[in-house]
């Protein structure tokens, strides 16, 4: 008898232990979609946190501060480098939230990224770009980092702005999928520059050619400007075609 009662007391004391790591489990499960879910939300719908915006044509610029009156220059400059681009659309109507903080920048990105100039997410249908802490007076994004720290605002949202134009023109799906070289060095393209210097880039780019780590935009944008100019390729075909990418790289590598 007795030791019936101790087994059934740790059955007991095993099914409550159970129903209570259930009851855990479920509370940290439900915690995660919650804060998930709301993070997406908060991306689709950044306006909240922004209480100040300044129209211009197709694109609408948010801020947390009072937009600078040098926003009005530093978007037709944007738009000069959009206007080179035959996928330009003014269907394409974007919304730049201007961050003005890299802690904030930051906290978007979830600390994913987040020493980046400018980015909008692929996989969120939406038209939203978010930029990094900016000069708008200056026309500058600027990086917290020791070297190639900051880049023209107009280039970076040409660039981000080019890349709701690669998803107009060729889908959603498409976009998500394509090679990462043909996105992101026909954005720099379109933006003019890339994150480096032609002389730095060229340097890194011969020293290790193996190793893109620290040039691979500027190399992005070199095979890409290579196939255009040098080749004359559509933009259709640059995104439509099939390439051997070691042996383009080869070729433009050779060709610096």
């Amino acid at each position: 008898m007795k030791k019936a009662l101790t087994s059934a007391l740790i059955t007991y004391r095993r099914h409550r232990a159970t129903i209570a790591k259930s009851r855990v489990y479920r509370a940290a499960r439900y915690a995660v979609f919650s804060f998930v879910l709301a993070y997406i939300l908060l991306l689709c719908f950044p306006q909240v946190l922004f209480g100040h915006q300044v129209v211009s044509g197709n694109v609408t610029v948010y801020s947390r501060e009072p937009v600078d009156q040098n926003i009005n220059t530093v978007l037709e400059r944007a738009q000069l480098r959009l206007a080179t681009s035959p996928i330009n659309s003014a269907e394409v109507k974007p919304k730049i939230f201007l961050t003005n903080s890299f802690r904030f920048y930051s906290v978007i990105s979830l600390y994913v990224g987040n020493n980046s100039f400018g980015k909008g997410y692929a996989a969120l249908d939406t038209n939203n770009v978010f930029i990094n802490k900016s000069d708008t007076a200056n026309d500058l994004v600027l990086l917290n980092t020791a070297d190639h720290n900051q880049r023209s605002l107009s280039g970076v949202i040409a660039h981000e702005i080019t890349h709701l134009l690669i998803r107009k023109r060729f889908g959603y799906w498409r976009n998500l999928t394509m090679p990462t070289w043909k996105k992101e060095g026909y954005a720099e393209y379109v933006a003019g520059s890339s994150t480096l210097d032609y002389e730095t880039g060229a340097r890194m780019w011969k020293t290790n050619p193996r190793d893109g780590t620290g040039y691979q935009y500027f190399k992005y944008f070199m095979l890409v400007k290579y196939l255009l100019e040098h080749d004359k390729l559509s933009v259709d075909d640059l995104f439509n075609r099939d390439f051997d990418v070691q042996v383009l790289e080869e070729r433009v590598l050779k060709s610096l």
